[in-house]
């Protein structure tokens, strides 16, 4: 999963820098509490199921194994062939979605704002290809002329409760110079009804995208999905950039800024960009001079951080295997976290697959393995 993730950043934005078993009995036979879907929602015959397969398989796996710079170079450059073929693949499709992934492929700026064009054309009403169209534009602006203004008004108008929309936007305008137009957005930011940065969207969407232009399994369609959607973050080094330089400065923008972080925080489903939320809370707390305060939400990070740290000492590889086994437990993994964000998800998940081995010991796999 690290190598997927690093040859994903490779490719695109650096910015974004800133996770043996007896078989199963049939569910035909299994009492209604075993066939039933679990709390997260994975279906219980299809997670035993998976843990059974991902046990007898993680026996032979070498999950600790240390890339060489040759090997890594290897993967690099075997990635970059597959992504071209992908992409031309994709480029040649009607469907505005094939046309959506396919510009985050292409390297080349225009052709990929050509991609964009096209896909809107055919689906100018989904929020998710419009706000991402809105990304990719303002990252080219200075380079590549591309119609920022009009994807703008666009997204605002498909997508305007959206926090995340008004935030991109604000940034827009704030890296025009045209900061009241900015807190003016910055402000709508603050008072959106939902946070949304489409995080869950990208993952299926590179996922159906794999499926559609290669010939690559679900379980690596899936691991390279969670890839690309890592380097496909939002550009959250500009939305603090501008609330800690005009917090300093402004009440008005520490306030919005404040309200902004305060609302991702309690309703973004990502763990970056609920962090980030905290931090601009800090900022803005500190240009108000409210040092107590800031200091609170320094210990908010400092605790996730230091949970963060603890939880690598219990991670799991079989676990992510386990998510990625297959199309059902991925996608309820997945409805968990858009659910209640990717924290909760990851905890729900584990205590299920300890609440399924208390009541089938059976099924666990050798202790070197879980």
């Amino acid at each position: 999963m690290v190598v997927l993730i690093y040859l994903f950043r490779q490719s695109d934005n650096p910015d974004n820098a800133e996770i043996a078993a007896p078989g199963p009995v049939s569910a035909d036979h299994q009492p209604a509490e075993e066939t039933a879907s679990t709390p997260t929602g994975f279906p219980a015959a299809e997670l035993r199921s998976a843990l059974t397969d991902v046990c007898l398989n993680a026996a032979t796996d070498s999950v600790d194994k240390e890339w060489t710079q040759e090997e890594i170079q290897a993967q690099i450059d075997a990635f970059n062939k597959q992504k071209q073929t992908l992409s031309e693949s994709l480029s040649a499709s009607s469907s505005a979605e094939h046309l959506h992934f396919a510009a985050l492929l292409e390297d080349d700026p225009a052709s990929r704002l050509d991609l964009l064009d096209a896909a809107i054309s055919r689906s100018p009403s989904d929020p998710f290809l419009v706000w991402g169209a809105v990304q990719i534009c303002s990252e080219a602006i200075e380079t590549t002329p591309c119609p920022l203004r009009d994807w703008e008004r666009l997204l605002i108008a498909v997508d305007g409760q959206n926090s995340e929309s008004w935030v991109r936007v604000a940034a827009n305008r704030y890296a025009a110079s045209d900061y009241d137009a900015a807190l003016e957005a910055m402000r709508h930011a603050s008072t959106a009804a939902e946070s949304r940065a489409y995080w869950t969207e990208m993952i299926e969407m590179v996922e159906r995208g794999f499926a559609a232009g290669s010939d690559f399994g679900f379980p690596e369609r899936a691991e390279m999905a969670f890839g690309f959607a890592a380097s496909e973050l939002p550009r959250y080094g500009d939305y603090v950039r501008m609330c800690e330089e005009r917090s300093a400065q402004s009440v008005d923008w520490a306030y919005a800024c404040l309200a902004y972080g305060e609302l991702v925080e309690s309703q973004g489903k990502t763990e970056m960009g609920v962090s980030i939320a905290r931090l601009i809370q800090k900022l803005a707390l500190e240009g108000l001079g409210e040092v107590g305060k800031a200091a609170e939400v320094q210990q908010r990070i400092e605790t996730r951080r230091q949970e963060r740290l603890d939880s690598i000492k219990d991670y799991n590889p079989a676990i992510e295997k386990l998510i990625f086994s297959n199309p059902t437990l991925f996608s309820a993994y997945l409805a968990a976290i858009r659910s209640d964000g990717e924290e909760a998800a990851r905890h729900r998940t584990r205590a299920e697959i300890e609440r399924l081995l208390e009541r089938q010991p059976g099924l666990a796999c050798p202790a070197e393995i879980m």
